[in-house]
């Protein structure tokens, strides 16, 4: 069975979509930053935002 593992979406501006979807999705968190977005899941897994 496929298992979807990555999701890219373009937008003008990925901060404000990340803390979008950290509200939206339990226990997900947006982590301070620079030039990347980095949203952590409940489980401590990270991922990046451009």
């Amino acid at each position: 069975m496929a298992r979807l593992h990555d999701v890219v979406v373009d937008c003008r501006h990925p901060a404000s979509l990340a803390r979008f979807w950290a509200a939206a999705l339990d226990g997900y968190a947006v982590a301070p930053y620079d030039d990347w977005v980095v949203l952590t899941d409940p489980e401590g897994n990270e991922f990046c935002v451009a």
